[in-house]
């Protein structure tokens, strides 16, 4: 959703100041009240280039399975379960630390990057490190520590283990 919640207004400003730095094509997905101020933003600082807002689709995965990284610039979540989409289709993810969940899913940033919400420099200073490390084992094991974890979000697993705690209590 193109909301405040959402924040995506933070990425744009980070890649305009990054544009002269490196090369990226970078999407947004979704619809909201936001769109016209985002679309707005793009044209004024010519960065329709780079920058596409695509609207919603009903099937995301194949617009993240094409990505090189995966940015949620939330100022809150309940679950946000788009980052563990991204974890499962490995990517590396950049997230603010909002509440409440980037932090537990991505294991207090070994699984990926986290950022103060809001904070525009770091998150400019974490898209720069993932452009020039990309290949480097820093990010291929939070990548990976971040596709092994999912195993704690497994539905029938917990389902599982609440069915025996309340068999337990009866």
């Amino acid at each position: 959703r193109m909301t405040d919640q959402k924040d995506q207004m933070l990425i744009l400003k980070s890649l305009y100041n990054l544009k002269n730095k490196i090369k990226f094509k970078f999407l947004i997905l979704g619809k909201g009240t936001n769109y016209s101020k985002l679309h707005k933003y793009v044209i004024d600082n010519n960065l329709k280039n780079e920058i596409k807002l695509i609207g919603f689709k009903s099937n995301p995965y194949p617009y993240i399975k094409a990505s090189n990284i995966f940015i949620l610039s939330s100022k809150y979540e309940g679950l946000p379960n788009v980052l563990l989409e991204a974890q499962y289709l490995k990517k590396f993810i950049i997230s603010t630390d909002c509440p409440t969940g980037p932090k537990e899913i991505l294991l207090s940033g070994k699984a990926g990057s986290l950022i103060k919400v809001g904070n525009q420099k770091q998150l400019e200073k974490k898209i720069l490190f993932y452009y020039n490390n990309k290949n480097s084992l820093i990010i291929k094991n939070k990548i990976k520590r971040g596709k092994q974890s999912m195993k704690r979000f497994d539905f029938d697993l917990n389902c599982n283990k609440y069915y025996k705690t309340v068999i337990k209590h009866l």
